[in-house]
């Protein structure tokens, strides 16, 4: 890295420390802080989730994932966006109504207290993690890029961590929004630069299907650690991350209404599809260039220090660090959130001031990212795309079964039920990760399975065998939240679950029977069909988005 790429690289983080600060004076009570107000439009509230979910885990991680096991990971980011779009038209919508910051907060109204303080502290945990694997694909990055050595290591994840720490804990969302939408942005012109560069050292895609073995080309291959059974796995964990995950929905509940935050939803999970493509290609680029490189996680960050000149350099590294440092500080929001939300508001004997609830806000966000510091020397012993879905494959699951599948849609669960299944089922995945399928090479997709079938029969069995209680107003409002509110009525931006009019119906029938064609097609790969089954799966997905664009304009 040349002293030009280096002041530029400087000037980018000075002025997204100055621009992420200056929304202090915008934080004057704590809704402001956690969901910037309820005021996002769906613009900012498109970019703020694509800026979330498209970080250097994506770029580097999944990149070195491509390079090591082929284009079939590809489906990590689509079948994400499938849910995302699923989750916005058919699940957020109900829990924006509800006007509640976390998720453990609704298992709260549905289950009781108990419910909301066990997800809350687990979720902090394993949010924290999550942030230390994407700072350790940040630092990780800037080593290879630097030549500075493995010894720098802990000095990069300091350096990226208090310039976002301290912008987070001053602004709040507001300077996690609205510098989202700033980084998304450069994430945007890094890539487009980088693509072209590396494609034509490849030889473009005439090149690499030339060099690569057939099996790394394969959108639904039948064997392998990232078979058909892995993209059904990570279909379920999108469907889990769409509907749970705190750093999304965060964004989600900041939109000013149901409406906008369909539409945010739909939109962020359709222009990230072909934007993955700019980070996967490069992975298999890579391949096609050198085979030889032994750590995944470096390959991309190799790739750059090889061919990008100077100038051009430092402009990458720059969108590169863009989509670390919005994923950074919008989880890191998100802890702050369930801490205080869940944890230091509900032990407390007397509701706290707005004042003091923004202190302990800011004072927390500090020790999360003091946490992630800690994961990051975790996570370098997994590598990125490991770590996160060893981890996700143990926690995740059991909470969508809870939350989700009979937290909304079976009114008789037990709050005895809801946290035996929980527990049973991370006990389960995790016994399967790290015990019975120790050594398999499909460790995490396995787990994933066992933990979400483990709750999903144990919840029933134990409701059973549990008292039912009468339900209360809360309960009574979780039901009343399936449809609009008067308040939605009388504005002219009612949004309904299911359309009422004739040709919303069918654009609806249409995107499910997409979704059905869609699994179809991946077990098709699994008995052997892997072509047929790669333009079937990517056919349906093309009209699954176009009829979940659609109908956002019926209701």
């Amino acid at each position: 890295m040349t002293g030009i790429d280096l002041i530029i690289l400087i000037l980018f983080l000075a002025s997204l420390f100055f621009f992420g600060s200056i929304f202090f004076k915008w934080i004057e009570r704590p809704d402001d802080f956690f969901v910037a107000g309820r005021l996002l439009p769906p613009f900012i509230l498109a970019a703020a989730l694509t800026a979330t979910n498209v970080n250097l885990y994506s770029f580097i991680g999944q990149a070195g994932k491509a390079y090591e096991q082929g284009i079939s990971i590809v489906w990590h980011t689509w079948t994400g966006n499938m849910a995302l779009v699923l989750a916005g038209l058919f699940v957020l919508p109900i829990l924006r109504r509800l006007e509640i910051r976390t998720i453990p907060e609704f298992l709260e109204i549905r289950y009781g207290r108990p419910m909301r303080l066990l997800i809350a502290f687990l979720w902090i945990l394993r949010l924290s993690f999550w942030l230390g694997i994407v700072l350790y694909t940040g630092a990780t990055a800037a080593v290879v890029i630097t030549r500075s050595g493995e010894e720098t290591y802990l000095l990069w994840a300091l350096i990226f961590s208090v310039i976002t720490i301290i912008y987070t804990t001053a602004g709040g969302m507001w300077s996690v929004a609205l510098t989202d939408t700033l980084q998304f942005s450069l994430m945007l012109l890094g890539a487009l630069v980088f693509f072209p560069i590396i494609m034509t050292t490849a030889g473009g895609l005439k090149g690499i299907a030339r060099t690569l073995p057939p099996e790394h080309l394969e959108l639904v291959p039948q064997s392998g650690q990232l078979n058909w059974a892995f993209i059904l796995a990570i279909f379920l964990l999108g469907l889990q991350w769409a509907c749970t995950d705190q750093g999304m929905l965060q964004r989600a509940f900041s939109g000013r209404d149901v409406r906008t935050v369909a539409r945010g939803l739909v939109l962020s999970g359709i222009q990230t599809t072909p934007f993955a493509l700019l980070w996967y290609l490069p992975g298999l680029a890579a391949r096609a260039i050198d085979p030889g490189i032994k750590v995944a996680d470096a390959v991309i960050p190799e790739m750059l220090v090889r061919f990008v000149p100077t100038g051009i350099f430092g402009l990458i590294l720059c969108g590169l660090l863009s989509a670390q440092m919005s994923t950074i500080s919008s989880n890191i929001n998100s802890a702050a959130t369930l801490f205080t939300s869940d944890l230091y508001a509900r032990l407390k004997r007397l509701p706290p001031s707005p004042r003091t609830t923004l202190v302990v806000a800011r004072l927390i966000t500090l020790v999360i990212g003091f946490l992630m510091i800690i994961f990051s020397l975790y996570a370098r012993q997994l590598g990125a795309v490991n770590a996160y879905l060893l981890i996700i494959g143990i926690m995740d699951m059991p909470l969508f079964v809870v939350a989700i599948v009979y937290g909304l849609f079976w009114s008789r669960t037990t709050m005895a039920a809801a946290f035996a299944g929980y527990v049973s089922g991370a006990f389960m995945g995790a016994l399967s990760v790290f015990y019975f399928f120790a050594r398999h090479p499909n460790r995490t997709t396995i787990a994933t399975f066992i933990s979400a079938a483990t709750a999903l029969i144990v919840t029933p069995l134990i409701t059973g065998l549990s008292r039912q209680g009468q339900q209360g107003q809360k309960q009574i409002a979780i039901k009343e939240a399936f449809k609009p509110s008067p308040e939605e009525i009388a504005s002219g931006r009612a949004f309904h679950l299911f359309p009422r009019s004739k040709k919303g119906k069918t654009v609806v029938f249409i995107f499910f029977l997409s979704l059905a064609v869609f699994i179809t097609s991946i077990f098709l790969g699994g008995l052997g069909f892997s072509r047929a089954a790669a333009y079937l799966a990517v056919g349906s997905m093309i009209i699954y988005f176009a009829s979940g664009l659609v109908r956002l304009n019926y209701d």
